[in-house]
């Protein structure tokens, strides 16, 4: 994991680097379900896997003000007992991450909040742009625009 806010961003921009120009191919979620339900899209979701063809699942990991992206297989679904369970699997409609997979993406640029770490991402698919991001220790999903908030940082791909 990385120790301070440039190791932060060389890590996201050395995993982001290689997928850039790929298919998207699937979409992995895990959830946390209580009582047989799970919040919504950005509420339930926990960490989820970007899976480009020709690479390892690319997982995104939310912490504080703080998006953390590595290479990384799905982890199995649990049980946590009384506080409801872990649910893992491919992300489903209506929820924003499904509508990605059988897309390409054209290129990818950091986001950043308050601090020089990056909160996010701007991941420019060829059908919308996404903004993932961890505010607060909640996930920020949209298409379209970055939040007034945030700004983005240089553009990884060959063209921008």
């Amino acid at each position: 994991m990385p120790d301070s806010p440039d190791d932060t961003e060389a890590a996201a921009v050395q995993v982001l680097r290689p997928v850039i120009g790929r298919d998207l191919v699937a979409v992995t979620e895990a959830r946390h379900w209580f009582g047989g339900r799970r919040g919504g899209d950005t509420e339930s979701l926990l960490h989820f896997w970007l899976h480009f063809s020709g690479t390892p699942p690319l997982m995104a990991h939310g912490s504080g003000e703080a998006l953390r992206l590595r290479f990384a297989e799905p982890y199995a679904a649990y049980d946590m007992g009384e506080d409801g369970e872990t649910r893992v699997g491919p992300a489903q409609r209506p929820d924003l991450l499904a509508l990605l997979p059988g897309n390409r993406l054209l290129n990818a640029a950091p986001i950043r909040g308050v601090s020089a770490q990056p909160t996010g991402v701007l991941l420019r698919f060829d059908h919308c742009d996404l903004v993932v991001a961890s505010l607060a220790d909640e996930w920020v999903l949209r298409q379209g625009q970055v939040p007034s908030e945030l700004r983005i940082g240089g553009w990884l791909g060959d063209h921008e």
